[in-house]
């Protein structure tokens, strides 16, 4: 892409920046993997605590009857 389409496309709002430095791409690619599996951690952790809630739950449905 030649430079006069890149300020052309940047000021059309097409595209904001393209960044071409490999590093920086990895870093902000690894920072977002990072942060989605804390995401997922907490997900799988609620979930395993409203398991443990169920089954505490149908623990006490079971000894009533």
């Amino acid at each position: 892409m030649s430079l006069l389409n890149k300020i052309k496309l940047y000021f059309s709002g097409i595209i904001e920046e393209v960044n071409l430095d490999w590093k920086k791409v990895a870093l902000e690619i690894n920072q977002k993997l990072i942060e989605l599996q804390i995401k997922l951690q907490q997900a799988n952790q609620r979930i395993a605590d409203l398991e443990e809630i169920v089954a505490i739950y149908e623990e006490k449905e079971k000894t009533k009857c």
